[in-house]
């Protein structure tokens, strides 16, 4: 905050105690507000400094821009829900007009100059009001100015500050070589010039992922010009995370993709152009959780898709992709999987196996037993009945058939295919691809083969009206390759590109294949945690890539507020000397994240776990906050979760353990029976919350060597605990429940206190709390909100008014830490486009 002058301070008392005279409120703007706002021009007269103050504080400044300055429309003050009152719009710090030479105007032309109120009971205060929003408090965070000022309810009632984007604040590590999400194009599909690929991004971790959809749509269908396609709920909000979409079909201007919720429900989305999707409802009785859809297909009708369920193929079908009918009874009888599905016209072509007796004769007894072929099947009514058409072996072809394809002409499928020549050391075996082709997919032919000398097999087989495409493995001077190869006919064939194998760093898994309108192979997978499109730069298309950002932890020092966490998949630290403007610390590339840290005689420690298959031990140490060291840490396993400072020195908990340093670089070991998650300091020792199994856990040690279980009431809150605070030897504890827990006797007892004022049909699940000097707060999720409470004692707590919290997206504060008489709070929002960082600062409610 910028430093004011006791004149400044009298100017603007000066506004609440006088009627709205225009000449006066500026003056006083000018001479007070105006000298505050941050980055404008030292060459810029009072008046132009006035005119930013106005337009700063929301008020109409008359008939065109100030002297000397290019006239911009007015920034809009969006209006919040809930009792908050009208919250101001953020002001951009750097959108102060450039310095010009003023022209002469007369001091007073065309200034709004509203008519003088009557003095009427209860007006005056809110005319005071509308102008004294000019004397609140002026905050930075995220590239915005937020100003604060009276809320509209009364001067007794602060406005609160918007949460705002903070992604530029906590910098990326501008040298890292990985995004640290993991993304996968699980489907690829093509209707003329246009290209479909879906998949999902997200952490890793199974229900927060975000559905993703690429497409091209250049005039020559080549592929190369991708963009993100916007996804939203079918009442155009932002769709629930967590659904994966798997497959992929389009025709006649309409696509429709199939894929599972975080729940494992069949979920539909639906789109006319390919640029934009909408999540469609629930499917309701045509699929069942435990339904196997594996193929989709477009056909003139609508859409069919092709699966299993219970030990038999199903096949649904849908005009629309919204409402689905499903045909349980198929005719082919003894059909127990569907894996494939083409379709060229109104036929229908489909793989999948079967089951059938088998009698052999032992001597002169006879043998039955079921087993399990590999069949095809066709229709030519949508679906509803299916009979089997035969593709023989021929040229050499053997085994069954792989990938199956409505390419020119008709169907496609491929064999292996083998030929052996010469005899004794003369023997030559020579593998190939044979391929199979039907115009109506009743009676197939074998009609040639492909491969080349160094083939070795068919990985992947597609294509569509444009041609047919082949991924193939093959073995060149004693390296195994994978090479692509394309053909406008089926007779001839032309490589096209390779894919990376597994020599060739992380290997690229290809999940979709088919061929644009100008003959271009396009394919889909991912290439270790990345997403694969061939051809294509993925981190210049926008929005299709976004970069891992974490924030787990933020304590105030001497002078400086320290967060941590990780970015690109790798530990990351943020310091600030305000928690306005931050700075990323350097750090050696270290695989994984940092999950706390603590301030103590010896300095500032962090602690945290590396990633992979195996998690092992992250600390580092620093002097100041700014500069820090990695240090080894004696943990065997996962490592520490969290680390505090008490009386007996640093204190650290993780699964089973909990270790003590008092200097940082000798630690000694102690166990714990459960998994603990946080520790905190009292006034008599330490605690630590988490878990037993699945219920909750406290424990208490006075030198954090010595750790003694509490009992907790049955059924205190569903499920372990994930955070603790304390204030003295008062503590607040909270888990995924809606229930904080209250101790008042340094965790040797506890007790559940509801939070108020939360929606009757949604209890919050809380995320986040602090210890501020007021008391304490709590940040909850309401469904798609967040939402801050805040108690004097732990017993009673109250609903905070905070805008920017609601809105599109699934907003969360998961960090919150007291910053002298401010609290800071940090968490995301999540939408299609991905997950930002959101920075929330107001003064402790």
């Amino acid at each position: 905050m910028t430093a004011r002058t006791p004149g400044q301070d009298e100017a603007r008392l000066a506004i609440e105690d006088e009627p709205v005279d225009s000449r006066r409120i500026r003056r006083r703007l000018t001479f007070g507000v105006a000298g505050d706002l941050a980055g404008l021009p030292a060459s810029l007269s009072p008046w132009q400094r006035a005119y930013e103050a106005w337009r700063s504080a929301g008020l109409p400044w008359g008939h065109g821009p100030a002297p000397g300055v290019p006239s911009e429309p007015p920034v809009p003050a969006p209006r919040p829900a809930g009792p908050a009152g009208p919250a101001l719009a953020p002001v951009r710090a750097d959108e102060a007009p450039p310095a010009r030479k003023p022209t002469r105007t007369p001091v007073d032309e065309k200034v709004y100059s509203p008519p003088r109120p009557r003095r009427v009971p209860g007006r005056t205060r809110g005319l005071r009001a509308g102008v004294a929003v000019a004397a609140g408090l002026v905050l930075v965070a995220g590239g915005a100015i937020v100003l604060l000022g009276r809320d509209g309810g009364g001067p007794d009632r602060p406005r609160v500050p918007a949460a705002v984007p903070a992604d530029r604040l906590f910098a990326a590590d501008p040298a890292a070589t990985a995004d640290g999400l993991v993304q996968d194009l699980a489907a690829l599909g093509s209707d003329g010039a246009t290209l479909v690929a879906a998949g999902t991004e997200g952490p890793g971790a199974q229900g927060r992922e975000r559905a993703e959809f690429l497409y091209s749509a250049g005039p020559a269908g080549t592929g190369r010009a991708w963009r993100a396609a916007r996804v939203r709920a079918a009442d155009g909000s932002e769709p629930q995370p967590g659904d994966r979409p798997r497959l992929v079909s389009g025709g006649q201007g309409s696509w429709v993709a199939l894929g599972r919720d975080a729940a494992g429900a069949v979920v539909a989305w639906t789109s006319r152009d390919a640029a934009t999707w909408t999540r469609q409802p629930p499917l309701g009785p045509a699929f069942r959780p435990s339904d196997e859809v594996n193929a989709l297909a477009r056909t003139p009708r609508g859409f069919v898709a092709a699966g299993a369920a219970s030990g038999r193929a199903v096949v649904w079908s849908s005009a629309d992709g919204r409402a689905w009918q499903r045909l349980d009874g198929l005719r082919a009888a003894g059909i127990t999987r569907l894996d494939r599905l083409a379709a060229s016209g109104d036929v229908l072509v489909t793989h999948g196996t079967y089951e059938k007796k088998v009698t052999r004769k032992k001597g002169r007894r006879k043998a039955t037993r079921t087993v399990r072929g590999e069949g095809v099947w066709r229709s030519a009514d949508g679906g509803r009945t299916w009979t089997a058409a035969d593709v023989p072996q021929g040229q050499g072809s053997y085994g069954a058939t792989k990938g199956l394809a409505a390419g020119p002409g008709g169907f496609a499928t491929v064999r292996e295919g083998r030929r052996t020549t010469g005899r004794g050391k003369h023997r030559r075996t020579t593998r190939f691809a044979v391929l199979f082709t039907s115009r109506d997919g009743r009676g197939w032919r074998a009609a040639g083969t492909f491969g080349g000398a160094a083939y070795t097999g068919v990985e992947r087989f597609g294509g569509s009206a444009a041609g047919l495409a082949a991924l193939i493995t093959d073995r060149v001077g004693g390296r195994d390759g994978r090479t692509v190869l394309r053909s406008a006919d089926g007779r001839g064939w032309q490589p096209t590109g390779t894919v990376a194998g597994a020599g060739d760093g992380p290997a690229t898994e290809v999940s979709g294949l088919t061929v644009a309108a100008d003959g271009t192979v396009a394919l889909t997978g991912h290439q270790g945690e990345d997403a694969y499109l061939s051809g294509v730069d993925l981190a210049s298309v926008p929005g299709a890539v976004n970069t891992e950002r974490t924030i787990r932890a933020a304590v105030p020092g001497p002078g400086r507020v320290v967060a941590v966490g990780g970015t690109n998949g790798a530990a990351a630290v943020w310091s600030s000397p305000d928690g306005r403007r931050w700075t990323r610390a350097p750090l050696p590339a270290t695989r994984g994240r940092l999950s706390d840290v603590a301030h103590g005689t010896g300095g500032w420690l962090a602690v945290g776990r590396t990633s992979g298959a195996s998690p092992g031990p992250l600390a580092f140490v620093s002097p100041d906050g700014a500069s820090w060291t990695q240090v080894p840490f004696p943990a065997v396993g996962e490592g520490p979760s969290a680390v505090t400072t008490g009386p007996a020195g640093y204190v650290a908990v993780g699964t089973g353990a909990a270790w003590r340093t008092t200097d940082r670089k000798v630690w000694r070991r102690t166990g714990i029976e459960g998994r603990p998650t946080d520790v905190t300091a009292t006034a008599r020792g330490y605690v630590a919350v988490g878990g037993r199994d699945t219920a909750p856990a406290v424990w208490t040690s006075p030198d954090g060597l010595a750790w003694t279980p509490v009992k907790l009431p049955a059924a205190l809150v569903p499920g372990p605990l994930t955070k603790v605070v304390a204030r003295g030897d008062a503590l607040v504890a909270i888990g995924a429940g809606p229930t904080p827990l209250v101790s008042t006797d340094a965790g040797a007892t506890w007790a559940p206190r509801p939070l108020a004022g939360a929606p009757a049909a949604a209890a919050p699940a809380t995320t986040a709390v602090a210890a501020t000097p007021k008391g304490w707060v709590v940040a909850g999720s309401l469904g798609r909100a967040a939402g801050i409470w805040a108690s004097r004692d732990g017993a009673a707590w109250r609903r905070v008014p905070a805008a920017g919290l609601d809105g599109a997206g699934d907003a969360r504060l998961t960090v919150m830490a007291s910053l002298g008489g401010d609290l800071l709070a940090l968490g995301t929002r999540t939408d299609h486009r991905g997950t930002s960082t959101l920075l929330w600062r107001a003064a402790s409610p």
